[in-house]
């Protein structure tokens, strides 16, 4: 890699298209500013401006891969989104690229910006990361996939998804021996350390947004928690009264997740009034002894799960509060599974016992 000696300023190119997610381009920004680094935004148009996929961030670039030159910048940073699905179809992008790592410079992807790297044939034989929906294609590719939140080979960094970004930043900070003043970068491998606070710094999630998703999460889990408990009582059946009543128990262990969370970041409990209506309602439609229209039921309300805590797991820039609806949603795959089988064979259909569930997966 490239390095500065003390008296230089690193120079860091982002690249961008429209579509990218906002947390990820945001967070890595204004970090480098922060830390005084010379940062340029490059596109495929200079005059175009492009938005985010989440619309919190506009913004116009300072060039294009079109001419800039790779040797005039330390690193190449591509934040993820639909924006590197775009990026990998402009042939300049991709030259861009290719040079700035056959010169030795940093290379750092988020969550789909790895299929920039696909595209340049830049991940064989070597240990990366992104989002899990592109795992496969990062494995033909030629690489090792790592599930974790942060990978490092040579000269490339790679992370999953937005909950990953504090730690994602960090390690390119420190790669680049770049600090921000009255800020202290924790090790990559402290899992005690306050990430969100240094997102929230960079224009990440806030508390007060973190806070909001896990009582959405609780919310949803103390609900379903009453619902399976009242399924099981108006089944007949004692094999499906027995999976609704497991699946009930494995609630107990998401609220605790979620209410470690909650008294960690300062918050006060309680049951969204939500909750509570939305079961006092299903008490009313639910005829006792209709075994079908009970499993079709749980069906829903498990799949329902899997939505949310997906949606929550690839919001915030948190990664404690990513990791427990991470958790979560692996859960209620199984679960979904479970209530799936069972519905088919009440129906009389055999089906052959299935692969390990996979999570919901969408583009970030």
């Amino acid at each position: 890699m490239s390095t500065n000696n003390s008296q230089s300023t690193p120079n860091i190119a982002i690249l961008i298209e429209e579509g990218f997610e906002d947390s990820e381009f945001k967070v890595p920004y204004t970090a480098f500013q922060q830390a005084g680094a010379n940062v340029s935004v490059l596109g495929s148009r200079m005059n175009q401006t492009y938005q985010g996929k989440q619309g919190k961030v506009s913004i116009q670039p300072d060039g294009t891969t079109t001419e800039a030159r790779a040797q005039r910048f330390d690193a190449v940073i591509i934040p993820g989104g639909g924006a590197p699905d775009k990026m990998r179809t402009n042939p300049n992008t991709i030259a861009f690229v290719q040079e700035a790592a056959a010169l030795g410079k940093l290379i750092a992807a988020v969550c789909h910006g790895p299929q920039v790297l696909i595209e340049a044939d830049l991940l064989r034989g070597l240990r990366a990361t992104g989002f899990i929906s592109i795992r496969k294609d990062m494995e033909n590719a030629g690489a090792t996939y790592i599930d974790e939140a942060v990978t490092t080979d040579g000269n490339l960094i790679c992370s999953r998804q937005p909950g990953d970004l504090p730690i994602f930043t960090s390690a390119i900070l420190s790669r680049l021996n770049l600090s921000i003043p009255d800020q202290s970068l924790p090790d990559r491998n402290d899992n005690s350390a306050e990430w969100w606070q240094l997102a929230e710094a960079w224009g990440g999630s806030t508390r007060q947004e973190i806070v909001n998703g896990l009582l959405k999460a609780m919310a949803g889990e103390r609900y379903s928690q009453e619902a399976f408990k009242h399924y099981a009582e108006m089944t007949t059946d004692s094999a499906t009264r027995a999976v609704l009543l497991e699946i009930g128990e494995e609630k107990v262990s998401h609220l605790e997740l979620l209410e470690s969370r909650l008294r960690t970041l300062g918050e006060q409990l309680f049951l969204p009034a939500m909750a509570a209506g939305a079961f006092a309602s299903l008490r009313n439609i639910l005829p006792p002894g209709d075994e079908m229209t009970i499993l079709r039921q749980a069906l829903g309300d498990i799949q329902t799960g899997v939505i949310d805590c997906f949606q929550l797991q690839v919001q915030f820039t948190d990664p404690v509060s990513t990791m427990i609806f991470s958790s979560i949603e692996r859960d209620l795959a199984k679960a979904e599974q479970r209530l799936a089988r069972l519905y088919q064979e009440r129906i009389g259909l055999k089906t052959p016992e299935p692969a390990q569930p996979t999570t919901l997966v969408g583009i970030v």
